[in-house]
């Protein structure tokens, strides 16, 4: 991946949190198969910070893409989350390895769409 860059800073809790959400379960979507939107179930985790949050989030293959001569398939994401305070629509992509089931991308955006 030669345009790869790290991140600037540390994930917040709300997004580290999100980000293991779809790091253990967006594999098993890959291994299913198919082309539909598959949701990834409603669950409440334990955010950092120790606070609650609850989310349902659904991935949607996109397509396939080739990074560094590797094969990598494409998610869309979207769903909900919430946390003590407000709620929020989440937007975002997943890239993983076909071959290593690693992730090559993950990215989620938040918007607020109720406050608590």
């Amino acid at each position: 991946m030669s345009n790869w860059k790290p991140a600037n800073k540390e994930p917040d809790a709300l997004h580290s949190c999100i980000y293991d959400y779809l790091r253990t379960r967006s594999p098993q979507v890959y291994q299913e198969g198919g082309n539909a939107p598959i949701p990834l179930g409603r669950s409440q985790e334990t955010m950092c910070s120790g606070e609650p949050l609850n989310v349902d989030l659904t991935l949607t293959p996109v397509g396939m893409m080739s990074v560094n001569s590797r094969s990598a398939l494409v998610f869309s994401v979207g769903g909900h989350a919430a946390d003590t305070r407000q709620g929020y629509q989440v937007d975002g992509k997943v890239v993983i390895d076909t071959q290593s089931l690693a992730f090559l991308s993950i990215e989620a955006n938040l918007t607020v769409i109720n406050r608590g």
